[in-house]
């Protein structure tokens, strides 16, 4: 009985969508014109193609922004879950050893070049 309310809400909400999708396809409009079929990107029209490539760079230095950045984030309920503890020795030493990984991961960052952009 605990699910009952998400499940009548769930139901709702699915039979609200379809109904709400049968009536605009029946109502709405069948035709398209050419005009409204052609590409508009903020009143200007295209230039040259949309496949350009970019360099792996780019998506490196994302991918490790991303990475560290969601580490970081794991501290906030750490620091959270210390100031509520008892055993500080064991919360200390969880933080040592994760920020240990951090900078484990750092080093092989350094080391292996992907942040350096002139090559």
């Amino acid at each position: 009985m605990e699910f009952a309310s998400f499940v009548v809400f769930f139901v709702i909400a699915c039979t609200l969508s379809a109904v709400l999708l049968g009536i605009s396809s029946l109502l709405g409009q069948k035709r398209k014109s050419v005009r409204e079929m052609d590409i508009y990107e903020s009143g200007v029209n295209p230039v040259g193609s949309a496949t350009r490539q970019y360099d792996i760079k780019f998506f490196v230095t994302a991918i490790l922004f991303l990475l560290f950045d969601v580490e970081i984030v794991f501290l906030l309920p750490w620091a959270l879950a210390y100031k509520d503890t008892t055993n500080q020795a064991f919360m200390i030493a969880g933080f040592v050893f994760f920020m240990v990984i951090l900078l484990v991961g750092y080093i092989f960052v350094i080391n292996s070049k992907a942040l350096k952009w002139e090559e």
